[in-house]
């Protein structure tokens, strides 16, 4: 990938290149974690399951968009566009389940997530 500004004469375009091993290393890390995701699922773990399964799943697409998606080199536009959109996502998993927590119980459906099944 080149970094190119106007000024920039053709003779100094900065190129990155990256070996295969760091691939093959990610891949592998990749491939420990969804062998991990398989045994804790596997295992009654208790309330522990769900934050087990985010966090394995977190650091699986942080790994993903670093490396594979290049975010390490990506100028800083395309960085701000990818953190405000987590931001934008987080809040929003923060509005529709703390709407779901504050309702009556008796008008949610009887599948809704409430506060006491996190609790258990």
């Amino acid at each position: 990938m080149a970094h190119e500004t106007p000024e920039t004469p053709p003779s100094q375009i900065q190129q990155h290149e990256h070996g295969t091993g760091r691939y093959f290393l990610v891949w592998a890390i990749l491939l420990c974690f969804t062998a991990i995701t398989v045994i804790t699922g596997r295992t009654d773990l208790g309330s522990a399951n769900l934050p087990i399964a985010l966090l394995i799943a977190t650091v699986k697409a942080t790994l993903v968009v670093l490396f594979f998606m290049h975010m390490t080199e990506a100028p800083g536009a395309n960085r701000l566009v990818f953190v405000v959109s987590l931001v934008f996502s987080i809040v929003l998993l923060v509005g529709v389940f703390g709407d779901l927590w504050t309702r009556h119980p008796m008008s949610l459906p009887p599948t809704a997530p409430t506060q006491e099944s996190f609790d258990r």
